[in-house]
């Protein structure tokens, strides 16, 4: 299967905690990228390649705001530009390097790998509403190599049919496949959403809430590049007490690293119980186990493809209209970017 994916969008590179005065080497989108924070703090991004032999230069040290090659100490800046070869005085144009813009917001650094001139800070996907407001807890995302392709991650979100089997332990409920869900497609987005007038509650909610029938609605919404947000609101069947909704909410961008590889960031918020840590724990906890075994099915079925080759024959589900229609949707941008 062939990957497409634009390159003129914001996709995360790192979690901010993970970027500091290190050197932390990252590949997005089958580019060689170098990160670092300088000494006010702010992040940059650079192609992990000295210019002279193409050594990584994540290989070398950080001296000042500086990265020094660790083969022959040349020395490039945060926008990219050779700012010292040693015994050398003239510094030709084509030692520079490329740097890449970024954005820091809401725990996430976000890179652009595509023009450089068409970088505009008003379009970093915003994730505020959860990540850095005081209504909502949790705990803060990770970052996940997956080995298989960015797209199998969307599609998966986008069908959650799959939680009644893959995740009936966590947070599945054999009602969820059986409830038809609405799907709206729009120039700029995909989103999915379900409404369960009354079903069993899944392990989470029971261990949380101690419901065991429940009023359940999702909502799961992708933009390009590879931006997820699902949310979730649930209560007791019959309720009319509104401080017994809850409301979760899920981030989970995710990033190609190569055609077959990706960075999944994914974390789980709450409204409730918000100073509680063990239900930060519990929480955490149950949507790692759930992340985890979606990794073991994307891996399986990129192993898979791998091995049956592109011959093989695959069928289509009414379910998968919304994860065909993401895909569409990233062809056609990295389409129209090649012409």
């Amino acid at each position: 299967m062939t990957t497409h994916y634009p390159r003129n969008c914001w996709y995360v590179a790192a979690m901010s905690h993970e970027v500091g005065r290190n050197l932390l080497d990252r590949t997005i989108l089958n580019e060689p990228v170098l990160l670092y924070r300088r000494e006010d703090g702010s992040v940059a991004a650079i192609e992990n390649r000295c210019s002279h032999r193409r050594v990584s230069l994540s290989l070398g040290t950080l001296v000042g705001d500086h990265v020094q090659c660790g083969y022959h100490g040349l020395r490039f800046d945060g926008d990219g530009a050779c700012v010292r070869i040693p015994a050398q005085d003239r510094i030709p144009p084509q030692a520079c390097i490329r740097a890449y813009p970024v954005a820091e917001r809401d725990g996430f650094v976000w890179i652009w790998p595509g023009q450089r001139g068409l970088a505009d800070l008003s379009l970093v996907p915003d994730f505020s509403e959860v990540c850095s407001s005081p209504r909502f807890a949790g705990r803060r995302a990770s970052t996940l190599p997956v080995q298989a392709p960015c797209l199998f991650n969307i599609e998966n979100v986008l069908d959650l049919s799959h939680v009644s089997y893959a995740h009936e332990k966590t947070v599945g409920t054999p009602e969820v496949a059986e409830t038809r869900p609405e799907t709206e497609i729009t120039d700029t987005y995909v989103e999915v959403r379900r409404t369960l007038e009354r079903s069993g509650a899944s392990p989470l909610y029971r261990r949380l809430f101690d419901w065991h029938e429940v009023r359940h609605t999702q909502s799961i919404r992708f933009w390009p590049g590879g931006n997820v947000r699902l949310n979730i609101t649930i209560e007791p069947v019959g309720n009319t007490d509104l401080s017994q909704v809850r409301h979760l909410r899920v981030v989970g961008p995710c990033t190609p690293e190569t055609d077959v590889t990706h960075f999944k960031f994914s974390a789980m918020y709450r409204d409730f119980a918000l100073d509680d840590v063990e239900v930060t724990a519990t929480i955490a906890e149950q949507f790692h186990k759930t992340i985890l075994e979606d990794k073991v099915l994307m891996e399986d079925q990129q192993r898979n493809w791998h091995a049956d080759g592109d011959g093989v024959r695959m069928i289509d589900l009414a379910v998968d209209r919304a994860p065909l229609a993401a895909r569409r949707m990233l062809r056609q941008l990295a389409e129209a970017e090649r012409q």
